[in-house]
């Protein structure tokens, strides 16, 4: 139990806005939507302290942030990063063996560019968060 505790604080450590941005750029995120993830995760780390937020980014597991819940929000950042958010849509087809329709059944959002984006980021993000666990393993 004591190793367990230790893994995972230890784990937790690795979750920094520096390795985000890192392992952001290595999956090919464009340059502005790492900037705007980053900005609403530096605002959520000021305001709940980085133990916390190291705490709820472990803990995503495929869903999207809270900041990028709001459906006008999600779609204008769809629109401004339709080609990678394209992209990804059609790599997480291939992945998941499922339409981005099937995989977004559970997002509550009726926008369609919403949803594409709320499916990315949840997915990716959370691609991220075992990328950064597996670093020390």
């Amino acid at each position: 139990m004591f190793n367990r505790l230790f893994k995972n604080k230890r784990n937790l450590s690795m979750i920094t806005l520096g390795n985000l941005e890192k392992v952001m750029v290595q999956y090919g995120f464009d340059g502005g939507l790492i900037k705007e993830i980053l900005e609403a995760f530096q605002k959520r780390m000021r305001e709940e302290g980085e133990e916390n937020f190291q705490v709820w980014y472990s803990n995503l597991d495929y869903t999207t942030p809270e900041e990028f819940q709001n459906e006008e929000k999600a779609m204008k950042m769809y629109e401004r990063y339709s080609p990678w958010f394209d992209q990804e849509i059609f790599k997480l087809e291939k992945e998941t063996g499922l339409s981005w329709q099937e995989q977004t059944e559970d997002i509550a959002s009726s926008n369609k560019k919403a949803r594409k984006s709320q499916l990315v980021l949840r997915h990716r993000l959370s691609e991220i968060n075992w990328d950064l666990m597996d670093l020390n393993d």
